[in-house]
């Protein structure tokens, strides 16, 4: 699974609300936090607003990292 540990810490570090988030990009909570696991993409338009509105000292790269998460199957 695809996840954004940097974007989700900074939320969580800056006391950012995710229903903040979700109300600038014009999407529901449940949408939001399809994008935040990797089930859905961000889409470019997007990062570019969260990043401008939220963390404007991040660049996209930083911010949007992303890791995969592996099952290890034990």
């Amino acid at each position: 699974m695809v996840y954004y540990p940097t974007l989700a810490g900074e939320i969580a570090k800056r006391g950012i609300k995710k229903k903040t988030i979700a109300e600038c990009l014009g999407v529901c909570d449940k949408s939001l936090n399809n994008k935040l696991s990797g089930r859905v993409p961000f889409t470019w338009p997007e990062v570019k607003l969260i990043c401008r509105t939220f963390f404007p000292d991040m660049s996209p790269e930083e911010l949007f990292a992303a890791s995969t998460e592996q099952e290890t199957g034990v």
